[in-house]
């Protein structure tokens, strides 16, 4: 049973979110990518709280400000402001299931991964399992000094130069965001965060990733022992197979069973 909850975050900003509750086996708190929202691109988080709601596992999805339902704009949009609003939906959920023996557990996926590493650094009595879809581990090698010719086309000398002046810089044709998320990236870095964590940590990351350098997941899993690195072949962006913009396709249709499998078995 789904059901819609607004909740308000300690800077006063109101997270919309859907908690979907089955046996309460453990609840997974889903953290999307920028732009996108509670549900994720072509429903990745929603059908994914509906296969672990069939199998007695809770799921709350929320709207990182100013995405989707959620207060604020793109341009008030934050690292920092995401930490927060994952605090208040951990929050949430502590008081919903009224004891800390409830098995947490997070996903994140794409942008949503850093603000997962530092809220498993900061509550390791609580949250037992970490999967990264596609994450982003550094704000440098991913967007500063990006890897991927579809990040090269938005952080470049031209638009960096442009934030300055105009205190946007355009991430798609409706999403600008504002300077201090660029400023929050050059000082963040979880790629050395996530050293911290005592968690096991499972990465899934397509080695066709044309948004996220897949070689950071990579690197990262070589020097990490927590680090678990499940690499799908020809898989892109999120589940989608490599040229598979509509995720109909029989590969990408398996990825997406495989990752929510992945996920339910580390929620068992």
């Amino acid at each position: 049973m789904d059901h819609s909850e607004t909740l308000k975050t300690i800077d006063d900003f109101s997270i919309a979110t859907v908690h979907t509750v089955s046996k309460g086996k453990g609840v997974v708190l889903w953290l999307h990518g920028i732009t996108e929202g509670k549900d994720e691109y072509l429903r990745f988080f929603k059908d994914g709280a509906e296969y672990l709601g069939e199998k007695g596992i809770d799921s709350l999805r929320i709207d990182f400000r100013g995405h989707g339902e959620s207060s604020g704009t793109s341009l008030e949009f934050s690292i920092i402001g995401q930490m927060l609003d994952v605090e208040c939906a951990l929050d949430y959920l502590l008081r919903y299931y009224r004891t800390t023996s409830t098995q947490l557990h997070l996903v994140g996926c794409s942008f949503g991964a850093p603000p997962a590493i530092y809220a498993a650094i900061r509550h390791p009595e609580i949250i037992k399992s970490i999967v990264l879809i596609c994450p982003v581990l550094s704000y440098r090698r991913t967007f500063l000094e990006p890897e991927t010719e579809w990040t090269k086309s938005i952080f470049n000398k031209r638009t960096l130069a442009e934030l300055q002046k105009t205190k946007k810089l355009f991430v798609n044709d409706d999403f600008p965001i504002g300077i201090q998320l660029v400023e929050e990236m050059r000082i963040i870095e979880p790629e050395v965060a996530i050293r911290k964590v005592k968690q096991e940590i499972v990465l899934i990351h397509g080695d066709a990733d044309s948004m996220v350098p897949f070689n950071v997941s990579k690197d990262i899993a070589k020097v990490v022992p927590k680090v678990q690195l499940i690499a799908i072949s020809g898989m892109d962006h999120g589940f989608m197979d490599e040229g598979d913009e509509t995720g109909t396709d029989r590969k990408s249709i398996d990825n997406k069973k495989q990752i929510y499998s992945i996920i339910a078995e580390r929620c068992a």
